[in-house]
């Protein structure tokens, strides 16, 4: 799960450590959200380090690495045949 779902599903929970009355539940709940931050964090930068070692790992055996994808541009929406020809001729 990437950082940004996890913030997401955790401020869906509703749970403000600031709201807690008992102040060792609030301390253990923002200790509990530092570490889970901190651990998707190190999940993340180690999936990438273990992709960068498979790539190389590729390349030592002569194979490919996995391509790089880059996302797509944004392009128009063109409804109609009719309309997209309109368009390309000026």
């Amino acid at each position: 799960m990437e950082l940004e779902a996890l913030k997401q599903l955790l401020a869906s929970l509703d749970i403000n450590p600031d709201e807690i009355k008992d102040e060792r539940y609030a301390k253990a709940f923002r200790i509990l959200f530092a570490i889970i931050e901190k651990q998707n964090e190190e999940i993340e930068f180690l999936k990438a380090e273990n992709q960068k070692l498979r790539d190389e790992i590729n390349l030592l055996k002569g194979e490919k690495a996995k391509p790089k994808i880059r996302g797509s541009k944004k392009h128009e929406d063109i409804s109609s045949e009719k309309e997209r020809r309109k368009r390309k001729i000026p």
